[in-house]
C-alpha cells in the first residue's frame, strides 16, 4: 500500500520528519508540498494534489491540519485507487465558527511580518508542550512562507466547510485528534465522527501537533488502520461489506 502525504498549513512538508524517521514500510510515502511564494485557493491545490496521486496502484491519503478539507473534497470524487483517508487535527467546517468567518476580515500579512510574529509563536508551541527540537522544526517550516501566503490560508481555514464532501466518502477514515489541542476545539473532531458512519476516531494525549509531538503513537494507529484495511481486501469488497469488515476489525483490536 503507497502512502501519500498532504502538510499542514506551512506546505512544505518539512513538518513530517519526525513521522518518516519512524517508518517502517519498505517504500517510503511520498510526501507533497505546496508553494510557498504564491497564493492558492483551497480549489487550486486540490487540483495540484490530484494530478499528482497513483492511479496504478492502491495508496492512503495521509492530511494533517490545513489540508485536512483538501483531502476529504479528493475523497468524495472516489478515486479508483483510494483504500482510506487519515485526518490528522485537521477539521471540515470553519474551526472558529461565525466568529471565525468575521474574523478572517481582519487577517493579513502584517500577522505575520517583523520578528513579533515568530516569538508568539514559539510561545504558543511551548504552551502546547512542543519540546525544543520540534519548536525549531516547526518554525523552520514557516519560515520559507510568505505572509502574503500564510495569511490567505489562515483567511480560507476560517471560511472552509467541506462537510456535505465528508458525507460522500466512502472509504474508510481514521480520525486523530489530539486531547491537549488548544487550537482546534472538540467540535472539529466531533463533526467528523458524526458526519460519515466510516469514521475511525482516535485520541492521542498530544497537543495540536500530534504528528510532531507523539509521531510513534500517531504511527501506530496508522498501521493497526493499514492493516485492518489489508485485511478486508477492499477490491473485492462492496462499499456496505468494506465497512462492516472495517468495523469488525477495529472492535477486535
Amino acid at each position: 500500500m503507497k502512502f501519500v502525504l498532504l502538510p499542514g498549513m506551512d506546505g512544505t512538508g518539512l513538518l513530517f520528519e519526525p513521522l518518516l524517521n519512524l517508518w517502517t514500510e519498505a517504500t517510503p510515502p511520498a510526501v507533497l508540498s505546496y508553494p510557498a511564494d504564491r497564493i492558492l485557493s483551497y480549489e487550486q491545490i486540490e487540483s495540484d494534489v490530484l494530478s499528482q496521486l497513483p492511479v496504478d496502484e492502491p495508496y492512503i491519503l495521509i492530511a494533517e491540519s490545513y489540508s485536512g478539507p483538501i483531502a476529504v473534497r479528493i475523497a468524495a470524487k472516489c478515486p479508483p485507487m483510494l483504500r482510506g483517508l487519515v485526518l490528522s487535527a485537521t477539521f471540515v467546517q470553519r474551526p472558529g465558527g461565525r466568529l471565525g468567518k468575521w474574523c478572517r476580515f481582519l487577517v493579513g500579512p502584517y500577522l505575520f511580518s517583523g520578528t513579533a510574529p515568530r516569538a508568539i509563536a514559539k510561545k504558543m508551541l511551548q504552551w502546547q508542550g512542543l519540546p525544543y527540537e520540534k519548536i525549531q522544526l516547526w518554525l523552520e517550516a514557516f519560515e520559507h512562507l510568505r505572509s502574503r501566503v500564510l495569511a490567505a490560508r489562515l483567511k480560507e481555514i476560517l471560511e472552509v466547510d467541506v462537510l456535505e464532501d465528508l458525507k460522500k466518502c466512502e472509504v474508510p477514515i481514521l480520525c486523530l485528534y489530539g486531547k491537549k489541542d488548544l487550537l482546534l476545539s472538540n467540535r472539529s473532531h466531533e463533526l467528523i465522527y458524526q458526519a460519515n458512519s466510516k469514521v475511525k476516531r482516535v485520541g492521542l494525549d498530544t497537543p495540536h501537533f500530534l504528528l510532531q509531538a507523539k509521531p510513534a503513537e500517531a504511527l501506530h494507529e496508522i498501521q493497526i488502520f493499514t492493516q485492518i484495511l489489508e485485511n478486508s481486501q477492499l477490491k473485492v469488497l462492496l462499499p456496505n461489506e468494506l465497512h462492516a469488515k472495517f468495523v469488525d476489525g477495529w472492535n477486535e483490536r
